[in-house]
């Protein structure tokens, strides 16, 4: 309905969302998202957006373009989403295995009712009308308490993290009590580690194992309200072949 008094049609609109809800996406990955043929009708529509200044365009390595949303485009759709002005090379990376990851897992979960939100989504919620200053200082509070995103199902919200690198076991340890707090709270349902490795794996499953021991020493219980242990909620599994490239 959007698009009637527009010049953008509703597939454009479909494509800016994406973007927003992102921040940063290829080519490649909006043609999956909205099941384009052709790559050529996506390179067109996105000349499209960036000519009309709600998209702008970045070569991240020699044959790779990424697509950023500006603010305008958050204005022009009313989107509840924070928009960066650049990121760095390796936030990047990071952000882009999320959206494959995303979009892998909304392909095996196709027979599903299938949504999500982003982190990006959350920050949104959790950093609007707060001032700059303030703003920074909560995002310093909150930068390690999201995951990378939330699959949401009829019966499940499932918290997910792509674990690409080994972290220390202490901080593996703190964001695993918070997620089985939250899982006990009823939060999520599930949280999903993804990793690259047995090496990363490893680590993740040893950072439970010690958390679950603390929580028995201080007669924590760690069961839902349904009687499900909440360590048995959180799950490693490998990163799809596709997705790791």
């Amino acid at each position: 309905m959007l698009s009637k008094y527009t010049d953008f049609k509703e597939k454009d609109l479909e494509i800016l969302r994406f973007i927003l809800k992102h921040g940063i996406v290829t080519s490649k990955q909006i043609q999956t998202h909205i099941q384009e043929d052709g790559i050529h009708n996506v390179y067109r529509r996105l000349r499209k957006l960036e000519k009309a200044g709600m998209v702008w365009k970045k070569k991240l390595a020699l044959t790779l373009n990424v697509y950023f949303p500006k603010r305008d485009a958050r204005d022009f759709l009313d989107y509840p989403v924070t928009v960066a002005n650049d990121t760095t090379l390796y936030t990047a990376q990071h952000d882009l295995i999320i959206n494959d990851l995303i979009l892998h897992l909304k392909a095996q979960l196709k027979n599903q009712k299938f949504d999500y939100k982003t982190e990006r989504e959350y920050r949104f919620e959790l950093l609007e009308d707060r001032g700059k200053a303030e703003m920074l200082k909560k995002w310093n509070e909150i930068r390690e308490t999201l995951p990378d995103f939330v699959i949401l199902l009829a019966n499940h919200t499932i918290a997910v993290e792509a674990e690409l690198n080994t972290k220390t076991v202490s901080r593996l340890q703190k964001k695993i009590d918070l997620y089985a707090r939250e899982i006990r709270e009823g939060k999520y349902t599930d949280v999903w580690y993804f990793v690259p490795n047995g090496t990363v794996g490893n680590a993740i499953e040893r950072a439970k194992v010690l958390v679950a021991k603390e929580w028995a020493n201080k007669a924590r219980s760690a069961e839902t309200e349904a009687g499900v242990n909440v360590f048995k909620q959180i799950g490693v599994k490998s990163l799809p072949e596709e997705v790791r490239g």
